[in-house]
């Protein structure tokens, strides 16, 4: 990596995720038996400023910590991180799910809310915002209908930050107004197969993304799973970035791991293209452990044996 270091802000939630294994998703009346894999803070942003810390890169930390027993895991988390505590909530907790996963990894998640609509223009006019650097936010946050502020906000960040979203399965519940109002030259889209057909139509992920990149002028990563990822810009040919070979445990935080580390490429001066192979490695890495607390150090990742 090189010596320039950008800062990143990462701006969302942190929730607790417990992971049960189940032979099939439940139906209506059944029962089953669940073993639980997995008990941990996760979270897209807490999820991606895991994997920039243990990178290296710089973090300004925009993630609430919540008043209750989770937030207590949170702020334990991000101390062990060297994240500074920014926001606090004073009465809510931080939110926390149930992940439910089959063993070919699908899975359904249970989401019970908490303290990560409490965006305001008063509690956003807290975190600072440099003139250079990255900017992220997931879907989780963004489709909030009480995220008008925070949407807002990003809407109106420094010219010289990079907005890097990843909507993710709330895709449906952004308004389409919002993502058309994005600055269409400092804005990265971070989208799995399920959101391009969403987004950009229904077809070949890779042609239907370089499609809508050169509509609107998006800069779109195609992630395309175990294939890797596709990097579509406006008006130039799609560029191909293969996956690494592992053996899968899960894939519980796999867009979070990758996004992670391709911000953490762009930090350190990285092409978009070395930075997105990057973010292929992470995710990875990732996958081959159980939840989402996989992402490597530097030195993990340097160690790591792919197949």
């Amino acid at each position: 990596m090189k010596d320039t270091l950008l800062p990143v802000v990462v701006v969302g939630s942190a929730t607790g995720d417990i992971v049960l294994r189940l032979p099939e998703l439940p139906h209506d009346g059944e029962y089953w038996e669940a073993e639980e894999i997995d008990r941990q803070v996760g979270g897209c942003a807490f999820n991606v400023a895991r994997a920039l810390s243990r990178l290296q890169a710089p973090i300004i930390n925009g993630i609430f910590v919540g008043n209750g027993t989770w937030g207590e895991c949170v702020a334990t988390e991000m101390e062990n991180l060297g994240l500074r505590v920014t926001l606090r909530h004073p009465t809510k907790d931080n939110s926390w799910c149930f992940a439910m996963m089959k063993p070919d990894g699908k899975r359904i998640y249970v989401s019970i809310p908490g303290c990560d609509d409490a965006w305001s223009t008063d509690v956003l006019a807290t975190i600072p915002c440099p003139e250079q650097g990255y900017l992220y936010s997931s879907g989780y946050e963004l489709a909030n209908s009480k995220a008008g502020d925070l949407r807002e906000w990003l809407l109106a960040s420094p010219t010289g930050l990079t907005l890097v979203l990843d909507f993710g399965p709330r895709l449906v519940d952004i308004d389409p107004e919002f993502i058309q109002a994005l600055p269409a030259d400092r804005t990265i889209l971070s989208l799995n197969k399920d959101e391009i057909a969403l987004l950009c139509g229904v077809g070949d992920s890779m042609t239907q993304a370089s499609l809508y990149a050169n509509e609107h002028g998006f800069t779109i990563i195609a992630r395309v799973g175990a294939e890797g990822a596709w990097i579509c810009q406006p008006n130039q040919k799609p560029e191909y970035v293969p996956a690494y070979k592992v053996k899968v445990e899960d894939r519980i935080g796999t867009g979070d791991a990758h996004c992670g580390g391709m911000l953490a490429g762009l930090s350190h001066g990285m092409s978009l293209r070395d930075a997105v192979d990057l973010g292929n490695r992470v995710a990875a890495v990732v996958v081959s452990r159980p939840g989402a607390n996989g992402a490597p150090t530097k030195d993990e990742l340097a160690n790591f044996i792919f197949d």
